[in-house]
């Protein structure tokens, strides 16, 4: 039945992923089922490979579910499992590729005459029977490949691999090797909390990297209650976060004083960054499915190619576990806050599943301030061994949020609409003791709209991203090797009440690299370049290095680091009618980082000095209403970051950040960058089982433009007190209360747009 099962994925997956029109090796699929399975289970295998794909190929498309085509196309794979229970059981290489040759072309008719008679474009002739056939033998070709190659791997695998061993589940290019896992497998064993795999593409001690790094745990998310992971960015050092206005509303990240489009976003590896017009909106990323979060700050184009100049955030979703267990959330507040959100695990032998949801609702504090939001999430994993395993997993974000403009100006009817799809099939093969390979195939879709009757404009826009990753890791006596491609196709649609803005504009970027780490005693190294080719500008070079030393008694650490990153232009940078052009280079960076850390038991505290120079910066001239490479900024400053258990019961969290961010065209300061940022936060345990956890933020003053007339403006210095009772009553029940702005301060983050007065909540923690 396993193999069944992995047979009926590998089928839905080879639909499900980009490939050429028609090259899906369903038919190869069909044939081997019919041959090696017994025929109630090899009857199924195409049936459900089809209609799960089916399911997710149609979903929000309103395409019809049952049609004269989709009918025939069915039939006839049952049609080949009967062949291949008949014919291949015994069959010899030349007669293997004669049934897969049959079940092509008995596709290719059959397919193809139901479309002549559902097509009213063809006559019902014999001519128009042979038209509608000859308009098809391009597709003909890809059927005839993807079936003779998927015929070879099958049975040409099937002949190596002893009758005692079962089929394995591996991935390649198009095809897959289909292997059944060992039932006595364990799970994976989860990263530790001191091991980092953003920095280097493979898991590194923090000890060993000359990289300035962040990581939030899951047990870190959990004790805050944090439900959005922008609060729990608010405390890393040498991050900005700006929210314009209330819950819900667009929220920007600053990196050590990049702009809010120069850190990169990546979930499990996937990049979410837009490629419509650059950066990402913070606003609507929740923690119930968050397991850690690594941010990793400095250049890492060397690695991730474009948009990671300031920084990279990586979030790393909650994995299955075995058994069945889960974690059920409810709370209420003041200005109609309601939230419920659940995650449930569930794993057996080899495989593990797990899936969540979460609804989140604010009325808000201004008119037409409201927000709505409903996130769900899915994965399926297979473990292969006990370092190798394949998954499938994915999320949709759906939601909306008043945009009632800024004071002064405000706007009654205006709504904005946001819509998310991330899909994905990661791999991880140990080819080797010393030899990794990761394989990620991914697909994001963002579908943000825009209506405001009041001022007659509406939007709409569907953003997506293709994107294939391959990289293998050998581990080298004391150098761990990496080399890695990866490909990414962006494509917009964007259309107002007025008319189409973008029809189907595309741009491409292939990135080829390699990367060294070698630990030689107390010294650690690494030294990477890779080379991105843009469909649009052309090749870009990004070259880094690191250094770090480890003192004997493990207790200080000296590192350094240089490299440079990039942003390649949006599609909507490049092409908009009304701002873009073609002739865009990229954004760059030259960035230095030096820095010293000092461990004591747990704890860590940690200096970094750092120095990014950006030129080429993306700016809208509106003399001209076009975009032109003209800005030129440096940001430069310090970071301090101390985390430490102070005595069994009192923990503290404290940082701070001093930036200089200067635009060198102008002589001005860069906008909402705080000179001085700081944060504390203790975590006491008052009595057994609760704990009180306040955190004080201070955001100095900064500069910032009038929403209404654009002149330059500063907004002042604020101090937000947070603060968090949690009670667990037991090892599965804990009642919390939360106060966001305990002091209810009166503040803007964005100029104009003002934040949240006091938030008072309640809620439930459950676990199973």
């Amino acid at each position: 039945m396993t193999t069944t099962v992995l047979l009926i994925l590998f089928g839905a997956l080879s639909r499900l992923l980009p490939h050429p029109p028609n090259a899906v090796a369903l038919g190869a699929l069909a044939l081997y089922s019919g041959a090696r399975l017994p025929r109630r289970l090899a009857l199924l295998v195409p049936v459900a490979a089809m209609a799960l794909s089916d399911f997710f190929l149609d979903f929000g498309t309103g395409r019809t579910a049952v049609t004269l085509v989709r009918v025939v196309d069915y039939a006839v794979f049952l049609g080949i499992v009967v062949l291949g229970g008949a014919f291949a059981k015994t069959a010899r290489p030349r007669g293997l590729a004669g049934l897969a040759i049959c079940g092509s072309l008995a596709f290719f008719v059959a397919s193809n005459s139901a479309e002549w008679l559902s097509d009213s474009l063809y006559p019902k002739t014999a001519g128009g029977w042979l038209l509608c056939l000859a308009a098809a033998v391009p597709f003909l070709w890809n059927t005839l490949a993807a079936d003779l190659a998927g015929t070879a791997v099958l049975f040409g695998l099937d002949a190596l691999v002893s009758r005692r061993t079962a089929w394995r589940l591996a991935a390649g290019v198009g095809l897959a090797l289909l292997v059944e896992p060992d039932a006595s497998a364990q799970p994976l064993p989860q990263v530790a909390e001191d091991v980092v795999v953003t920095a280097t593409l493979h898991p590194e001690d923090e000890k060993d990297l000359g990289s300035a790094t962040t990581v939030i745990t899951r047990r870190e998310i959990e004790m805050s209650e944090k439900a959005s992971v922008l609060e729990l960015l608010r405390s890393v050092p040498g991050l900005d976060v700006v929210q314009s206005g209330t819950p819900g509303s667009v929220t920007s990240l600053f990196t050590r004083g990049t702009n809010s489009t120069q850190t990169l976003v990546l979930v499990d590896g996937v990049r979410m960054n837009s490629p419509y017009f650059a950066g990402y909106d913070w606003s609507a990323m929740t923690t119930e499915n968050i397991e850690r979060i690594e941010i990793v700050r400095g250049p890492f184009s060397a690695l991730y190619g474009s948009d990671a100049i300031g920084g990279v955030v990586q979030i790393f979703t909650r994995p299955a576990s075995g058994g069945v267990s889960g974690r059920f959330t409810g709370e209420a507040g003041n200005e109609g806050q309601g939230t419920g959100s659940g995650f449930v695990s569930v794993g057996e032998g080899p495989f593990s599943a797990s899936a969540s949801y979460r609804y989140d609702a604010f009325n808000g504090e201004r008119a037409n301030s409201d927000w709505r939001e409903r996130n769900g999430s899915w994965s399926l994993e297979a473990r292969l061994s006990e370092k190798s395993r394949v998954g499938l997993e994915g999320s949709i974000l759906d939601g909306e949020v008043g945009n009632p403009g800024p004071v002064g100006a405000e706007d009654p009817t205006a709504r904005g609409f946001f819509h998310e799809e991330r899909f994905a099939v990661p791999g991880h093969f140990a080819l080797s003791e010393a030899n990794q390979l990761d394989v990620l195939l991914a697909e994001v879709r963002s579908k943000p709209a825009f209506s405001d009757p009041f001022g007659g404009f509406s939007t709409q826009t569907d953003a997506e991203t293709l994107q294939a990753r391959v990289s293998d890791t050998e581990r080298i006596g004391a150098h761990s090797v990496t080399a890695f491609a990866t490909w990414e196709r962006w494509t917009v649609d964007d259309a107002s009440n007025f008319g189409t803005n973008l029809d189907g504009q595309r741009t491409t970027l292939w990135g080829l690299g390699a990367q060294d780490t070698v630990t030689l005693g107390a010294f650690s190294a690494t030294l990477g370049v890779r080379l991105d080719h843009h469909s649009t500008f052309g090749n870009h070079w990004s070259p880094r290095a690191t250094i770090s030393w480890l003192s004997p008694d493990a207790l200080w650490k000296l590192r350094a680091s240089g490299g440079s990153g990039f942003r390649a232009p949006t599609i909507g940078e490049l092409y908009y009618p009304f701002s873009g052009n073609p002739d865009l280079k990229p954004e760059s960076s030259v960035s230095w980082e030096i820095g010293v850390e000092r461990y004591v038991g747990s704890g860590r505290a940690e200096v970094s000095l750092f120095w990014n120079d950006l030129k080429d910066l993306i700016v809208y001239a509106p003399t001209e209403s076009k975009n032109f490479n003209v800005g030129h900024a440096r940001t430069r400053g310090v970071e301090i970051g101390w985390r430490q258990t102070i005595v069994p019961t009192l923990a503290a969290d404290a940082t701070y950040t001093y930036l200089e961010a200067d635009n060198l065209e102008t002589g001005a300061p860069l906008a909402r960058r705080p000179r001085n940022r700081a944060a504390l936060g203790l975590d006491w345990q008052a009595a057994p089982g609760l704990d009180i956890a306040p955190r004080v933020i201070f955001v100095g003053s900064r500069t910032d433009g009038d929403p209404l007339t654009g002149a330059p403006v500063e907004d002042p210095a604020y101090v937000r007190l947070d603060l968090l009772a949690r009670w667990q009553v037991s090892g599965k029940v804990a009642p919390y209360l939360r106060l966001v702005n305990a002091l209810n301060h009166q503040y803007d983050e964005a100029a104009g747009y003002p934040a949240a007065g006091r938030l008072v909540a309640g809620g439930l923690d459950v676990r199973f």
